[in-house]
């Protein structure tokens, strides 16, 4: 039923005659009470919707008190004020008129022969039977969505009985405001589909729209508004918290796009959100038994514990991950220089710190997914962020570092944004063929941070394809054969360097790294482009080589390569070959 307002009483049959003396603007306000004023300072009992009737008995031989009573009652927020003429007032004062049509404050002129009780009765009958059907509108949604969640109906279910309560498209989504459910209209002429992500269990609205929405219950006394950008105009949206025991267990959001909603569609709102919470709270509990399952299940997968597809089936898909599908490993290793979150704190509350640093990290991790529709997973253990994202079968031939250079730079360079004093590093393995080898792919980024930080070149990602020249060093057991190749390749280089503080070893490797690239080179290294060619020249004397034949030139390279590792290894770490028949 719709709301009664100073228009429809004008309309009322039972009150023929009476008329609008001033105010139209304001014949679409709301009456929520009726009243009667028979003292000019009785302001302070008043409430807004109100609707007030008086004889003029009051303000009669007063212009002052006439215009104030309509300026005091328009600040309120009084629906309008009734007066009954030719008892006291001939009409309505020409001062009241003037005042209410500035203020768009309705005056209605009683004609004589009404009563101001019968006109009252009127309001109130009409108010009673709005509120009644009201009642019985709310108890049948209480009822309606009772028996859902009775019959164990779900979320999905929920979302398509509430929508057209709330006569708007509905979206249910979690704390971390990942889709739970939704359901559109017909009559939507801005289809949820055609303007947001709808992908179950992940998120649906960019960074940008929730970032100032509340995370606390305390901090919620209404539903709040939020645009949401469109190049059509921008989409009004409603969000309400489904909240339990102080806590949110996610939010309802209605796209507002079919009609503006009234009070009755906010009450039909909240009642949902309370059904939606005992979904939630149900769906909690069961989350925490899913937790120690989830610590479980990924502890095996990245050890290779898994036994087949059929065991991790279930159990990846309550993960949000697919059996089907491949994965990447990605590790985001965090530690500390000196002052931020401690992985090695003995105490609870360094615990606790490094603790929601590894969150709000994995948050950034979720942020910049969603951003460029990479679907990834990510758990934490000990100073590791482990992220395991989906390649699809037509990625599977690219190099990683082309592939998701990009994205793990974003991530990167967002997580040294957010938590500057924190030492972020982070690495690749190469693509699992097969979901049952993940634990290869993490093995593999484990192993490229280990030679990242042996080989020291002061760069933060890497992958671990690009790493097997190295791994090939590792491999050698002979320290003594390192050194020998290390000499014979650039060793009167690096004795030079010695003896006369130069940098001629940075020098070619820059030179090598740029693909003999002169300008580049300098430019990498500050320095002058003709300096640069100046040392090139300088090495080529020294070395006696011309930077041409491609043995020489990889045998340089290796040289610089094996040297790193050597930096890394202690001067008695020389292993040599056994002879034939040793013993083990």
């Amino acid at each position: 039923m719709a709301i009664y307002t100073v228009e429809r009483l004008l309309e009322e049959e039972s009150l023929k005659g009476i008329r609008l003396a001033s105010g139209r603007a304001g014949i679409s306000r709301e009456i929520a009470n009726v009243n009667i004023i028979d003292n000019p300072d009785t302001y302070d009992w008043l409430s807004a919707g109100d609707f007030l009737l008086s004889t003029g008995y009051i303000f009669r031989d007063d212009p002052q008190i006439q215009r104030r009573l309509v300026r005091e009652l328009a600040d309120i927020g009084c629906s309008g004020l009734g007066i009954k003429t030719r008892r006291y007032l001939e009409n309505v004062p020409a001062c009241m008129i003037e005042e209410a049509e500035r203020l768009g404050f309705p005056l209605v002129e009683i004609p004589y022969h009404y009563a101001l009780s019968q006109v009252s009765n009127v309001i109130n009958n009409a108010i009673f039977k709005r509120e009644d059907t009201q009642l019985k509108k709310l108890i049948h949604i209480h009822n309606t969505l009772t028996q859902c969640a009775l019959e164990g109906g779900g979320l999905e279910k929920i979302a398509r009985i509430v929508s057209p309560l709330v006569r708007n498209p509905l979206i249910i989504v979690d704390s971390k405001w990942r889709l739970l459910a939704y359901s559109d209209m017909p009559e939507n002429p801005k289809p949820l589909k055609s303007h947001l992500y709808l992908r179950k269990k992940e998120r649906v609205f960019p960074q940008s729209f929730i970032k100032d929405v509340p995370r606390e219950f305390g901090e919620f006394t209404k539903s709040i508004k939020r645009r949401y950008p469109d190049a059509n105009g921008d989409v009004v949206c409603r969000i309400l918290p489904v909240a339990a025991d102080k806590s949110i267990y996610g939010y309802l959001v209605v796209w507002e796009t079919v009609c503006k909603m009234t009070s009755m569609e906010y009450m039909a709102l909240e009642s949902c959100g309370t059904t939606v919470a005992l979904e939630r709270v149900k769906a909690r509990q069961i989350e925490e038994i899913k937790h120690h399952l989830r610590q479980d299940f990924f502890d095996d997968l990245i050890q290779g514990r898994i036994e087949s597809v059929n065991a991790a089936s279930s159990l990846a898909e309550i993960h949000y991950m697919d059996v089907r599908k491949k994965y990447v490993c990605m590790l985001t290793k965090v530690s500390d220089p000196g002052t931020g979150p401690d992985p090695e704190g003995d105490g609870p509350q360094e615990r606790d710190t490094f603790l929601q640093y590894k969150e709000r990290l994995i948050a950034v991790i979720e942020d910049i997914s969603y951003e460029r529709r990479r679907e990834t997973v990510s758990i934490h253990r000990g100073n590791l962020i482990i992220t395991f994202i989906r390649i699809h079968r037509e990625e599977l031939g690219q190099k990683m570092s082309s592939l998701l250079g990009e994205f793990v730079t974003a991530v990167y360079d967002a997580a040294v944004r957010a938590y500057p004093k924190a030492a972020v590093s982070i690495a690749l393995g190469k693509p699992s063929p097969d979901f049952m080898e993940i634990s290869k792919s993490y093995m593999q980024a484990k192993e490229a941070l280990r030679i990242s930080e042996q080989i020291d070149e002061g760069q933060h990602i890497s992958y671990y394809e690009e790493l097997m020249v190295y791994r090939l060093i590792n491999s050698v057991q002979s320290r003594e054969c390192l050194d020998e190749f290390c000499s014979n390749a650039i060793g009167r280089l690096c004795e030079y360097d010695e003896q006369n503080n130069t940098s001629l070893v940075e020098t070619l490797e820059q030179y090598f790294q740029c693909n003999s690239n002169i300008s580049t080179a300098a430019r990498k290294m500050f320095l002058h482009r003709n300096t640069f060619i100046y040392r090139i020249e300088k090495i080529k004397g020294i070395l006696g080589s011309e930077l041409k034949d491609p043995e020489e030139l990889l045998e340089l390279q290796m040289g610089l390569h094996i040297m790193k590792v050597l930096k890394t290894l202690p001067r008695d770490s020389v292993q040599r070959p056994e002879a034939p028949g040793a013993e083990e």
